[in-house]
């Protein structure tokens, strides 16, 4: 599948730490899986791995905002 943001290249599945940042602060997000474009770094995920991602951002907004 050509990526959906811009168009220049195949996604290529695979499996990374994702950097997170929330009012300045900052986290990693592991092993997100997904298809990643080689060219601009456009992400696709699942449904699964996307519920999975936002629990998790989710629960750094909640040590952010205490």
């Amino acid at each position: 599948m050509k990526c959906p943001n811009c168009g220049a290249a195949k996604l290529v599945r695979d499996t990374r730490d994702m950097p997170y940042t929330y009012h300045g602060e900052e986290t990693t997000i592991p092993a997100v899986t997904g298809e990643y474009c080689p060219a601009c770094g456009e992400a696709v995920f699942d449904m699964g791995e996307s519920e999975r991602t936002s629990a998790l951002m989710l629960e750094f907004k909640k040590q952010v905002n205490p």
